[in-house]
């Protein structure tokens, strides 16, 4: 990382595929992708194949100034893909498991600092691998959470997501999330209270879709 750089994003780089086109996607990539147009110099950490979507994405962060310190590359799994449908105005996902953003490699990863705010979702920490690389980055006291909860069926679970949340500072989910995370009611905001409450969490935002 940079010596001015203060914010590493943890998660999936990867191309959501459409009926008639690829997109370049993933909620980490997004994110990282518009803090660097804001001039925020984020550190993307992540995982694409050794092939033709993964050189794409190497070739789109180059093009951004984007830095590739934290972008691994997988010589057996591959680029991750989404095969994405429309029901109505919902987007349904197909998920591609056994990919290469499942499988970050701890010993790769570039150092951090001790105060750096790391981003991360839940997507990329469907499988135990990632968990201990994610656990490695947050172990200094002074790191700062924030969780862009992205449930997907079936990769998720909410005694596990619980105790990511539980180390979060800031939380960032839909309306449908929070009420499949159990804080359901008539009072949207007296669910988000309870939420925060619960977690003891700075901020908490939710999307109303």
């Amino acid at each position: 990382m940079t010596e001015s750089a203060k914010l590493a994003v943890f998660g999936e780089a990867l191309f959501d595929c459409f009926a008639d086109q690829q997109k370049l996607g993933g909620a980490p990539f997004n994110v990282a992708w518009h803090l660097q147009a804001f001039g925020y110099t984020p550190l993307l950490i992540s995982r694409v194949g050794d092939d033709a979507l993964g050189q794409q994405i190497k070739n789109a962060m180059q093009q951004w100034g984007m830095d590739l310190a934290g972008l691994q590359t997988d010589t057996t799994r591959p680029t991750g893909t989404v095969e994405v449908t429309l029901k109505g105005s919902e987007p349904h996902y197909q998920i591609t498991d056994n990919v290469a953003y499942d499988f970050i490699d701890k010993a790769a990863l570039p150092a951090l600092r001790n105060d750096v705010i790391v981003y991360h979702g839940s997507l990329a920490l469907r499988h135990p691998h990632n968990h201990e690389v994610l656990a490695h980055l947050k172990q200094a006291a002074s790191v700062s959470v924030f969780i862009d909860v992205n449930l997907r069926a079936p990769w998720w679970d909410k005694e596990t997501l619980f105790a990511w949340l539980e180390q979060a500072r800031w939380v960032k989910l839909n309306a449908d999330e929070l009420a499949a995370l159990g804080f359901q009611s008539a009072d949207l905001l007296q669910d988000m209270i309870r939420m925060q409450t619960n977690f003891q969490l700075e901020q908490l935002i939710v999307t109303r879709g």
